[in-house]
């Protein structure tokens, strides 16, 4: 891999309600030519700043790799919008709205979109793929939360409204606990890397494993001993599968 200069900028795009999302783009060197970029999204109640060490190895690589916050997508986000405020359909709406803005860039080719999300932001990922399968090249999912209804379910029957200590709004569950995920994400046709460990406790390896038999065009890269987000050599090794795969693709 032939290491690139690469700058930082930060990103603002306005919804159509007013809302802003903010974020953070890493931009390899500028040759003149228009760039693939992936479109990073972070998980449930966390922020791009936890996900933005992987910028430099995407940039190197020759890829633009963006981050954002989803509006009201946990505590410390820096986009507009309120916790309870946040369903899976919200954080959908803001991806598109991101993919649209995109497109737009000058710098950025149209036709090498990626989407790479993490837990609950590889479900919405895969979900606005799915609408959307012509404005995507390529999917990387990282222990894809594919079980959030069946949690919701639970949650809603047991008049629970907490998830790792932060309460949800009414709203959540309630329309989580109706998705369909594996009637909906086959819709997206394109080539798709799931990467899951294979100890994780929170979104168990069986939710990707039965996404095998839906998606046309997959494969599931097993990380052994791995839970659920990666650090150190387990983070470093997802960041490395998934450039392969994107430069594969491109």
């Amino acid at each position: 891999m032939t290491a690139m200069a690469k700058t930082t900028e930060e990103m603002t795009f306005v919804k159509k309600d007013g809302k802003k999302i903010r974020g953070m783009i890493y931009l390899p060197e500028r040759t003149g030519q228009r760039l693939p970029v992936v479109i990073f999204c972070h998980g449930f109640g966390s922020n791009f700043r936890e996900l933005m060490h992987h910028g430099d190895g995407f940039a190197k690589a020759g890829i633009c790799c963006l981050f954002f916050d989803f509006c009201g997508g946990g505590p410390e986000s820096l986009s507009d919008g309120k916790f309870k405020e946040m369903t899976v359909e919200t954080e959908c709406g803001d991806l598109e709205t991101v993919i649209d803005w995109v497109k737009e860039l000058d710098y950025v080719d149209p036709e090498r979109i990626f989407l790479q999300g993490e837990s609950m932001g590889g479900l919405v990922s895969a979900l606005t793929a799915a609408r959307h399968p012509g404005d995507i090249r390529a999917m990387v999912l990282w222990y894809p939360a594919f079980g959030v209804p069946d949690d919701a379910r639970r949650r809603y029957e047991a008049g629970e409204r907490e998830v790792f200590g932060l309460r949800l709004g009414e709203d959540f569950d309630r329309e989580a606990r109706e998705i369909d995920v594996y009637g909906t994400i086959p819709a997206y046709g394109g080539p798709v890397l799931m990467i899951h460990g294979d100890q994780d406790a929170v979104v168990p390896i069986g939710y990707s494993e039965k996404a095998l038999s839906v998606y046309r065009d997959v494969r599931l890269t097993v990380i052994p001993g791995a839970g659920h987000g990666y650090d150190g050599a387990d983070s470093a090794a997802a960041r490395e599968y998934s450039i392969d795969f994107i430069r594969g693709q491109m």
